[in-house]
């Protein structure tokens, strides 16, 4: 069976401790959703790293959690729905704040401090 695993992935850049959160779905063969997720823990744990940035900064994995396993279905569909999750405004954010934090993305400027200095 092919399931989907939801990870959140933390890593934390220089001194200051700045963090970043990537959200990402894994593609996982498994005969059960135990086996999904440990799978799916093994390959983020093997993805684990460390590096230095451009600017000269250390860059790791702080954190790492599968927060999440589905079924998906195997063979020919015209729309699947790969991921599903809800949530609730539990901040004083207007609608349109709370739209705006769940699903702003970092712009190229932002995300620098995670570039490879090995692969620029």
């Amino acid at each position: 069976m092919i399931y989907g695993v939801k990870v959140i992935h933390t890593y934390m850049v220089g001194e200051d401790d700045q963090r970043f959160y990537e959200e990402l779905i894994l593609r996982v063969k498994a005969q059960s959703f135990d086996e999904a997720y440990e799978k799916a823990e093994k390959y983020m744990l093997d993805a684990n790293c460390e590096y230095t940035n451009i600017y000269g900064e250390t860059v790791k994995t702080f954190r790492i959690e599968a927060i999440d396993c589905f079924l998906a279905f195997e063979g020919e569909v015209d729309v699947q729905e790969l991921y599903s999750s809800f949530s609730t405004n539990r901040n004083s954010l207007t609608e349109d704040e709370y739209y705006e934090a769940i699903i702003s993305p970092c712009t190229e400027k932002e995300l620098r401090p995670l570039r490879n200095k090995e692969f620029n």
